[in-house]
């Protein structure tokens, strides 16, 4: 009988491992990100080359091929959410998303007419969606509750590590081989994030596989007291279940309910959305995601023209600017282990605090000397590290809080794990933040000039802060 088991896959135990699938959501994240940064360094300069767009319009086309990408991430959410939900194996939607940054890259790479890069700019939209969807779901459905924070921290940072390194190789590899290279090394690294991807395990194929090896284990021994057994996965421990005990550590998505018996079916995608709109601690949670993404986005819009016009510098020295916004976003892992700690009230209100405080000194900066370049620098990298705490915190509370929803309202919700619904939320949120943020601050810097523009972000950070400290928990056990 035992012949007729199926075998366990090769490298099993590391397949299925946190690690790996840690490794491959952070793969990911960079893939996106470096797809992202490779197109922002090539981009003006092969609309002139290649495209033949006069110079006067390559800022319209940039801002539209941003403003699609984000508008594209916005309407791909609720398509990337509802594919995500009904897909139990975890890697098909990850191999859908992946599709379309290949297919998005090899648009760039072979498009000539400035219409076939805004319809790569849409599959690249539609490809984040996705894989930013169905990775934080899955790192939810892998990594235990006290774990979450670091884990998310983790994951995020593949996408500012992708943004970090990908403008520079971007540019030498343009400088020094040409510009399909470029657009070859990125579909290098959407192929091995593909073969992470299909080597990693998913817990729940996982269980099934260690299901039919326990059941195999308890038919060899039919003389045993038959107790309850509590499956679990990577991180699960096997437990055996009394009468009245049932403490088994399980990460959020499996976390076992008493549903009222009213529960006939699980509840339609518009009641669980809908019930997340209308609730205070997502939306505080939703709306700080939202200013951090604008935030991010209008540095990347109005810092390089600033740059320009008040240092001379090129092209070289803006990007090495850009290094304070984005060498903070390694300590995400740190924030999020302080955040489970300390709560995401106290970490994330010090990341905005920190974040309007440095991006309004910001102002300060009108001279072409070195104490100004210094204090740009110093307050670029303050701005950077008030991003990143306050961003980490927010995406691994989200979890948490719909895990205390279902729990309030079980009659409603059932006892489904909605948090592919929240995350699909969020991802709306990056993507109306990767709209709103460049077409504001060009806005404020057109109009009211550099010190207006940063006066204004400041006051969008400042308001992120009263919803993130009124509604959500203070500390870990105020959950």
């Amino acid at each position: 009988m035992e012949d007729t088991m199926p075998k366990r896959p090769w490298l099993f135990n590391l397949r299925s491992s946190k690690q790996l699938i840690g490794l491959a959501v952070f793969s990911t994240t960079f893939t996106d990100g470096f797809l992202y940064g490779i197109v922002v360094s090539v981009l003006p300069f092969s609309l002139t080359v290649r495209s033949g767009v006069p110079e006067a319009d390559v800022p319209f086309w940039t801002s539209t091929s941003l403003a699609v990408f984000g508008l594209a991430m916005v309407l791909g959410a609720p398509i990337a959410g509802w594919i995500v939900g009904k897909c139990e194996r975890r890697q098909i939607p990850f191999l859908g998303g992946l599709s379309c940054a290949f297919g998005a890259t090899l648009s760039f790479m072979l498009g000539v007419k400035p219409w076939m890069i805004i319809v790569a700019r849409i599959f690249q939209g539609l490809s984040a969606g996705v894989v930013y969807t169905a990775g934080l779901t899955l790192l939810v459905d892998t990594i235990e509750s006290h774990e979450l924070g670091p884990w998310i921290g983790f994951g995020l940072s593949g996408m500012n590590f992708g943004v970090l390194v990908s403008p520079t190789l971007g540019g030498i590899v343009y400088e020094k081989a040409g510009f399909y290279p470029v657009f070859i090394m990125g579909l290098g690294v959407v192929l091995v994030n593909l073969i992470l991807i299909l080597l990693m395990i998913d817990r729940k194929s996982a269980e099934k596989y260690r299901e039919q090896n326990s059941s195999s284990k308890n038919s060899s021994f039919p003389n045993e007291n038959s107790t309850k057994s509590a499956i679990s996965n990577g991180k699960r421990r096997l437990s055996t279940v009394e009468d009245g005990d049932s403490t088994t550590t399980t990460p959020l998505l499996s976390q076992c309910r008493e549903t009222s018996s009213a529960v006939a079916k699980d509840p339609s995608w518009w009641t669980i959305v809908g019930g997340f709109l209308r609730n205070n601690r997502i939306l505080a949670a939703l709306y700080g995601c939202l200013i951090n993404t604008i935030l991010v986005s209008a540095m990347d819009a109005v810092l390089p023209i600033f740059i320009k016009q008040t240092f001379h510098w090129f092209s070289g020295a803006t990007g090495a600017m850009f290094l304070n916004l984005t060498i903070p976003s390694l300590i995400g892992p740190f924030v999020g282990m302080i955040s489970d700690k300390y709560g995401v009230r106290m970490i994330s209100g010090f990341g905005f605090t920190l974040a309007a405080v440095a991006v309004t000194l910001l102002s300060l900066i009108r001279h072409d000397d070195t104490t100004n370049k210094a204090m740009a620098c110093v307050l670029l990298f303050g701005v950077g590290i008030g991003l990143n705490t306050s961003l980490t915190p927010l995406v691994a509370e989200i979890p948490r809080i719909v895990n205390v929803i279902q729990d309030e309202q079980p009659d409603i919700y059932g006892d489904k794990s909605a948090v592919t619904e929240a995350y699909m939320l969020l991802d709306a949120s990056f993507g109306a933040g990767t709209v709103l943020g460049p077409l504001l601050s060009e806005l404020a810097f057109e109009y009211l000039g550099w010190t207006g523009c940063t006066v204004m972000l400041g006051f969008l950070a400042i308001s992120a802060i009263v919803p993130v400290m009124v509604h959500l928990a203070p500390n870990p056990k105020g959950r």
